[in-house]
């Protein structure tokens, strides 16, 4: 189990463990219940965002150059011209697409972080609200402190509940602005699937026919002919 998901699961049990002597204390265990997230998950999404990035900046443009170099010959008229502005607009395009990959794998990385913050910050609170618990029975444990033990234990789970509900609600709200973003950048990347030619562009590629069969007459290239001597003139 991941360092991060262990940090939560102990963080967890410190606070049910609280609770069997502050029950107030469950409102605070079923808040932050409601936070665990998967962040391997997160994590492995990271990665998968980073090396689609990386193929589209580095591997797909090299594929390109490779068939711009290969296809160096053979071409008549303006169509190598044409196909050297095309491959050069698309390898713009997939540099765009790249940074786009990249923005994502931040976006996904930032609400990583802050959910593995948030856990080592409600982990240290458990922690010293499990020490403040022990001190308190044990208060309840002498007949001349055991009033204020109870009236202690009161106060610490409604503080500590309070504490849980602001650290959560501040997650909550990194997490809608993260939201938003990433679904503006996943808007985008949508919009790249559905960007097809339409009306007089568009292409019925199951009636498209091309054809190969050679031209009746054969058409010479223009070719500049040498110029003709001048006749002298008779003397």
């Amino acid at each position: 189990m991941p360092y991060a998901a262990l940090h939560a699961k102990a963080a967890l049990d410190d606070l049910k463990v609280a609770a069997r002597s502050a029950p107030g204390i469950m409102v605070g265990v079923t808040i932050v219940t409601t936070a665990v997230a998967n962040l391997q998950g997160m994590g492995e999404a990271k990665s998968n965002w980073n090396s689609l990035a990386k193929a589209l900046e580095v591997e797909y443009p090299n594929i390109i150059g490779n068939a711009v170099f290969l296809s160096r010959s053979g071409w008549i008229a303006d169509d190598r011209e044409a196909f050297l502005h095309a491959t050069s607009l698309f390898g713009g395009d997939l540099q765009k697409l790249s940074g786009l990959c990249y923005n994502m794998e931040s976006q996904v990385d930032q609400v990583r972080d802050r959910y593995a913050l948030y856990w080592m910050e409600i982990g240290a609170l458990a922690a010293s609200v499990l020490g403040y618990v022990v001190l308190c029975q044990a208060m309840k444990l002498t007949p001349h402190l055991r009033v204020a033990g109870e009236i202690l234990l009161t106060r610490l789970s409604v503080l500590t509940n309070a504490m849980i509900a602001q650290k959560t609600k501040l997650l909550y709200g990194f997490l809608a602005v993260a939201g938003a973003t990433l679904g503006t950048s996943s808007q985008a990347m949508g919009q790249l699937f559905s960007i097809q030619p339409s009306e007089e562009a568009g292409i019925d590629f199951e009636r498209a026919v091309i054809d190969t069969s050679p031209p009746s007459v054969r058409i010479a290239p223009k070719r500049e002919l040498p110029a003709r001597p001048q006749p002298q003139p008779e003397t």
